[in-house]
C-alpha cells in the first residue's frame, strides 16, 4: 500500500466510510500502473466493476474528492515558511481535428484547442524542492 495516497486522501468525505476506502484502493492500483486501462490495473473483473460503479455513482462528485485533497495539500503546506507555487500554461491544439467540438480560440481566430493550466506547490528547503 502506497502511504502518500492513504494520507492524501484519508480525510476525502464522500458520504460514507467505505467510499473513502473504495477511493484509495482505486487510486492505489491506478497509479501502480498508469499506463494500464482500468480492468488491466484492477486486476480482477470484481474490482473493474466496483471501480466504475464508484465513478457511476450520483452520490459521488469530483468536488468531493478534490475538497479531501485540497485539505491534505494545504495542511503540507503549513508546515512550512516558504512555498513555491510553480505555474505553466500548455496549448493542446485541436485545429486539424475537424470532428472534435467544443473547444475555444487559442492565439488566433483560426486555432482552436484548450489551454491547461496548472500549479505544482513546492516546498522550498535551500537547495532543494519537494512538490506536493
Amino acid at each position: 500500500m502506497e502511504q502518500w495516497i492513504t494520507a492524501e486522501l484519508e480525510r476525502t468525505e464522500l458520504g460514507d466510510k467505505r467510499r473513502t476506502k473504495r477511493l484509495i484502493k482505486i487510486v492505489e492500483y491506478l497509479s501502480a500502473s498508469p499506463e494500464a486501462s482500468v480492468p488491466q490495473a484492477s486486476g480482477t473483473w470484481s474490482q473493474t466493476k466496483a471501480t466504475y460503479k464508484f465513478w457511476d455513482s450520483p452520490d459521488i462528485k469530483p468536488s468531493m474528492i478534490r475538497l479531501g485533497h485540497i485539505d491534505a495539500t494545504v495542511e503540507r503546506m503549513a508546515k512550512h515558511q516558504v512555498v513555491l507555487a510553480i505555474q505553466d500554461t500548455t496549448e493542446l491544439n485541436y485545429t486539424s481535428h475537424k470532428a472534435t467540438s467544443a473547444t475555444g480560440y487559442l492565439d488566433s481566430k483560426y486555432a482552436k484547442g484548450l489551454k491547461v493550466h496548472e500549479r505544482v506547490n513546492s516546498e522550498y528547503t535551500g537547495n532543494t524542492t519537494r512538490h506536493y
